[in-house]
């Protein structure tokens, strides 16, 4: 505390020398944040007025900020010394004669996913974002990203048990005992290892970052197709604000839905400590019906959750950050249907409920020192699961008679605990690098039970645990060879320990097994950028991913011997991309092509019987181009385009598991395009915004040898929105899967009937939601 006292008496308030013209208001905001080196979010700067104030002379960023917002729509609310947010003012001014810009962020927005401060259009690989508007406006989840990102897929098992996937990187659509291929982090911790996503309700967030390719160089969990960043909104410490909304839906054919979100930001110690608390209750109607049970609309799902984060400024250089987190989700049923009974039913003699529970707490201490960014960030999260299946399936494989109905019933907890630490050396200076050590250790029960459920007589049961220890230490270095070349290596060194012990008991007899493996691995990135100019970057990239192997124990006695060890994999990846800016025709253009080879690909599967098991599949690649492109014709429109190509293929097939060669890897669709419109004008004080976006997906096969042929239908989606804010309300509308689509998506259904009988996981039918908002 006395060297953060110290630097606080000899920092004071860092000026900068500004000389900005009369600018737009979003690029005016930009130049600011570029020159003052800040991170700045909120909403977006389109939305405060059309033109800022020409900006001359030496003051602090808050200084020049409240220069260009005065007289605008906006006000600030500094979070530290580096980070503000832009609001919207109630007491709004008499609207100017020109139409504001509308909402979708622009291209050259902060971006902090390379860990550095810097704009989207620099940035040295692929990477996108989307602003917390944004997903609002399409319902304050991750699938509304599959639309607007390209590469970024999810599956649709249902709500806590789908998984994120990028690039067509998929090992599977279930999630088993493999490392999640996406690291899914929480502003500065992982959330994710080898449990489905938690499928946070993603309210009150400032955008989500997604990086593509291996990024083991820059973040200490090194997952090897991506990571994907939610970003929230922290505690402004200067202002008591937050807002209540609440929504109702309809579901052609279904039951009614439901949505309340409160967000409260309270400063405790006026500019030094403040906490944001939101808390939300999601009830999402059902829109199967199962006749064999006799009921309606089963599959009803409630989320109930919430997050706390405090912020402790203790001087202009450092702050100290604490979150809280936590969600429960309960899946009332499935939602798939199985045979030729329609799109929306089946016939399953019992139900098949699913919940998640997930908490998490963090602890993040950060600070600027003259020569570094220190951050050190310390996690801890528990992840609960738990599934039931009818498992009717399975008795021809038991060693005893049954006599009725069987279920089928997975119990998984996750501990994870993680810490890491880094150091980040300044921006703008010619040779800048970064370094991390990067700690975790995982602890988990996987609790599987086959019983009757008439008489309660349990046929197979196992108890197994893991215990996984993974340690990194990881880094990297640019060097500017030129004013507009930049050399970037980086270098990640790893070091694994998994110990497994399981005991499986079968009618009167009992197996039990203890297993151990370590490892070790050494990865890299390379990367070659040329910036002849801030509105074009042209960049080459090699990087390597590698994720460690395990084991496999649940099987029955009548099976054929498992493979008991499956081995890691690695993935190379080769990149060539191209970023373009276009001012005068306010237009932007990214492509990216990309090719990975894929060593000794770890794939969840099903064995016979229906119970899951990890084997490695065999070597791959995936050569595809990714489009990312957004036009302004008119001041009160923008246009945005994605869209991925790919030719995913099996390059050595493992002749017990994938039936040939060249026959594609499952849910990669060769095909995903989209285009969006979003439409903003200014009535007196208000402002309307109007959505929408129009997205494809090819067909895809869904696994590898016997299940090969079970296919995922190509379909196109139509999703809606409008809005209308008029001061502290905002009424919002929404209109998803427009056009009713009904076929199938990136989904199984239930693994013990699924080579006996077909299945299908429509979309959730044609939904209207109306939602109210009231911002304090």
């Amino acid at each position: 505390m006395v060297f953060f006292s110290s630097r606080q008496a000899c920092a004071g308030e860092v000026r900068h020398a500004f000389d900005q013209p009369r600018l737009p208001f979003r690029q005016a905001v930009i130049d600011l944040a570029v020159t003052a080196d800040i991170s700045l979010g909120g909403v977006d700067p389109a939305l405060c007025g059309t033109q800022a104030p020409a900006l001359h002379g030496h003051m602090s960023a808050e200084q020049a900020l409240r220069h260009i917002l005065k007289g605008s729509r906006c006000d600030v609310d500094r979070v530290d010394s580096h980070t503000f947010r832009l609001r919207r003012a109630f007491a709004e001014p008499a609207p100017a004669a020109a139409i504001a810009e509308p909402t979708e962020p622009p291209k050259e927005v902060i971006v902090t996913g390379y860990r550095r401060r810097q704009t989207l259009g620099a940035s040295p690989a692929a990477l996108s974002v989307i602003s917390g508007d944004t997903l609002r406006a399409y319902g304050d989840g991750l699938r509304a990203l599959s639309a607007r990102v390209p590469g970024f897929t999810t599956t649709n098992l249902g709500p806590g048990r789908d998984k994120i996937l990028l690039r067509g990187l998929s090992d599977g659509v279930f999630t088993g005992r493999t490392q999640s291929t996406v690291g899914l982090y929480l502003d500065d911790t992982p959330i994710t290892f080898d449990a489905p996503d938690p499928d946070l309700l993603l309210v009150d967030m400032a955008q989500v970052e997604v990086l593509k390719g291996p990024q083991g160089a820059l973040y200490g969990q090194g997952s090897i197709s991506g990571v994907v960043r939610l970003i929230t909104n922290k505690p402004a410490l200067g202002k008591l604000s937050g807002n209540v909304s609440a929504g109702l839906a309809a579901t052609a054919n279904g039951a009614p839905s439901s949505r309340l979100s409160v967000v409260l930001n309270l400063p405790l110690i006026k500019d030094r400590l403040a906490v944001r608390l939101v808390g939300y209750d999601d009830r999402s109607g059902g829109y199967i019906d199962d006749v064999a049970i006799g009921r309606a609309d089963i599959n009803k799902t409630r989320r109930l959750g919430g997050r706390a984060i405090a912020t402790w400024r203790l001087d202009d250089q450092w702050r100290l950050t604490g979150t809280v987190a936590g969600q429960a989700i309960d899946n009332r049923n499935s939602q798939y249907v199985s045979g030729a009974l329609g799109p929306y039913t089946r016939a399953v003699p019992i139900n098949e409920p699913h919940d998640n529970d997930f908490n998490e707490t963090a602890l993040t201490l950060s600070g600027e020192m003259d020569w570094a960014t220190l951050k050190v960030s310390l996690n801890h999260l528990h992840h609960h699961l738990t599934s039931r299946y009818d498992a009717e399936g399975i008795a021809s494989w038991l060693s005893v008679p049954v006599s009725g109905q069987l279920a089928y019933d997975e119990a998984q907890q996750v501990e994870l605990v993680t810490q890491e630490i880094s150091l980040v050396s300044p921006s703008h200076q010619r040779l800048s690098w970064l370094g991390g050590l990067y700690n975790a250790e995982s602890r988990e029960t996987f609790s599987p039970d086959l019983t009757e459920p008439a008489s309660n007589r349990i046929l197979f049961s196992e108890r197994r645990q893991d215990r996984i220890l993974d340690r990194a230490v990881f880094g990297e270095a640019s060097y500017d060879l030129t004013p507009a070349w930049r050399l970037t290596g980086g270098l990640r060194g790893t070091w694994n320990s998994h110990r497994t012990q399981s005991l499986i008991s079968e009618a009167a007899s009992s197996e039990g097994l203890s297993l151990h493996q370590a490892d070790y691995h050494l990865s890299h990135t390379l990367s070659l950028r040329y910036q002849p100019h801030p509105d074009m970057a042209l960049y080459f990239q090699t990087s390597e991913g590698y994720r460690s192997g395990g084991f496999n124990t649940t099987k029955l006695a009548s099976q054929l011997a498992l493979p008991t060890h499956y081995d890691g994999d690695e993935l190379n990846n080769y990149e060539a991309g191209l970023k373009v800016g276009l001012p005068a025709h306010n237009a932007t253009f990214n492509l990216a092509l990309f090719r990975f080879n894929w060593t000794n690909i770890q794939s969840d599967q099903i064995q016979s019987s229906g119970l899951p098991v990890t084997v490695n599949i065999g070597d791959g690649a995936n050569t595809g181009l990714e489009l990312e492109a957004g036009w302004h014709p008119l001041d009160t429109l923008n246009l945005t385009a994605v869209a991925q190509f790919n030719d995913p293929h099996l390059t050595r097939a493992n002749p017990a598991y994938a039936t040939a060669e060249n026959a594609g890897l499952p849910l990669i669709s060769k095909i995903s395009a989209s285009v969006s419109g979003d439409w903003s004008r200014h009535l007196g004080t208000a402002i309307w915004q109007s959505r929408a976006t129009l997205a494809y997906r090819s067909p895809s096969r869904l696994n590898f040898g016997a299940l090969q042929k079970v296919t995922m239908d190509g379909y196109t989606t139509l999703d809606l929105a409008t809005s209308l804010t008029a001061g502290p309300l905002t009424y919002d509308l929404r209109l998803d899967n427009a056009t009713g689509t009904a076929g199938n998506s990136f989904a199984y259904g239930n693994p013990f009937s699924l080579s006996r009988t077909q299945q299908s996981t429509p979309l959730r039918p044609r939904t209207l939601w109306f939602t109210l908002r009231v911002n304090y």
